[in-house]
């Protein structure tokens, strides 16, 4: 993974960034807006114990982040008007190169602009709390031991993330050491989207401090506390949303819906049956999810109970109108068990078979299963493998 550049500005680019950050601050709308717009100001946002923790960091959360001289660097947390005067070690790539363009005005967006950009970034979300997301790229240990941390990268400042303020640890850790489930739970989510507020920039290393936990309580207050104008809530349940997947296991995913972590079981993935949902999906997707329950009585405790699965109509209704009971349809052996063998029929639905008298059919291999009954109401479906055609 490469390591972040440092970057510096001449005077007049710092006195043009400052002044660009105050000019959007001051032209921000009052008024509550959709994701991606204004954030809520500081003033409805009270900050969490939590944030107060990361803004006060100390050289043992960032012992890998010292200067030349072997000190600890500061984590500043100060007014943009005071924070940018002090980086004299911000470089921006050369901006004043001869460039022929196609139009009159350039279209491609260069170096500095990117460097530039990025910058602005980090610094309208440490002073407005508006949440910024990046993919989470790689998970390191302290040198001198304790809590992990996620690591992200938005432009080429590095974006490290503590990883209490990541992710919350289940309630029975099984006697194992709260460090290492973190950093497995944190690899296991290696790829994925995640949202944060900036707590800290250090211009001199290129590294910020971010709180996933403070962006996901925005978000929540947004979509399922605060209402509309029309005085409904934007989440309720019927409601079909796109999610991103956090991570996945054998019996499941993990998503985050809105600022909540919700795992979906194997059984709310697929109508068809699924024994492994590792290779199905991967973090960083992005999926259409149902919400089959929301409870949001506490504010502070709101769960979400959601569906891949039903998000469109079940196929097995119309594949049972298909069936004529005692004949021959084509399926690929899905799964086998102490009850029998699942046959996954080409028209799109399961049907369970009894062992056959000779060998039995390894899962994956084509086969030709005569239909014996058809019980509409459970979608249940059995019959006699005929025929076995083992792949090579």
């Amino acid at each position: 993974m490469a390591t972040p550049k440092k970057i510096k500005l001449s005077e007049e680019q710092l006195a043009a960034v400052e002044a660009e950050v105050l000019s959007a601050e001051q032209s921000a709308p009052q008024e509550e807006t959709p994701l991606g717009g204004a954030p809520p100001s500081e003033a409805e946002l009270p900050q969490t114990e939590s944030e107060k923790e990361v803004q006060s960091a100390g050289p043992e959360e960032n012992a890998e982040s010292k200067n030349e001289s072997g000190e600890m660097p500061e984590i500043t947390d100060t007014p943009p008007s005071q924070s940018v005067r002090t980086r004299k070690r911000i470089i921006l790539p050369d901006n004043d190169m001869n460039v022929l363009t196609i139009d009159n005005k350039l279209g491609v967006q260069t170096e500095a602009d990117k460097a530039r950009d990025a910058m602005l970034d980090l610094i309208e979300s440490l002073r407005t709390r508006r949440y910024l997301t990046d993919t989470l790229e790689g998970v390191e240990r302290s040198t001198t031991g304790g809590e992990p941390r996620a690591v992200l990268y938005h432009g080429d400042f590095k974006v490290i993330i503590p990883a209490s303020l990541v992710v919350k640890l289940p309630n029975d850790l099984r006697d194992q050491d709260p460090f290492e489930v973190y950093h497995y739970l944190l690899s296991k989510r290696l790829g994925s989207e995640i949202d944060y507020v900036v707590k800290g920039i250090d211009p001199d290393t290129g590294i910020a401090v971010g709180d996933r936990m403070a962006a996901m309580a925005t978000k929540r207050r947004h979509y399922y506390v605060n209402t509309t104008r029309e005085g409904t809530y934007r989440t309720y349940e019927g409601l079909v949303c796109e999610a991103r997947v956090m991570s996945v296991i054998r019996d499941g995913i993990f998503i985050e819906l809105f600022g909540i972590d919700v795992y979906i079981p194997l059984r709310e993935l697929s109508y068809i049956r699924l024994v492994d949902a590792v290779g199905y999906y991967m973090p960083g997707d992005r999926i259409l999810v149902k919400i089959m329950r929301l409870y949001r009585d506490d504010p502070e405790d709101i769960h979400v109970v959601a569906s891949v699965k039903r998000v469109a109509i079940n196929p097995q209704d119309k594949a049972i109108e298909k069936i004529v009971i005692d004949n021959n349809y084509a399926g690929t052996v899905a799964m086998l068990d102490s009850n029998g063998i699942f046959v996954q029929l080409d028209i799109g639905i399961e049907c369970k078979c009894k062992f056959p008298p000779r060998a039995r059919p390894p899962k994956g291999a084509r086969v030709v299963v005569k239909v014996s009954g058809v019980d509409p109401e459970t979608r249940r479906v059995w019959g006699i493998i005929s025929y076995v055609s083992i792949p090579r």
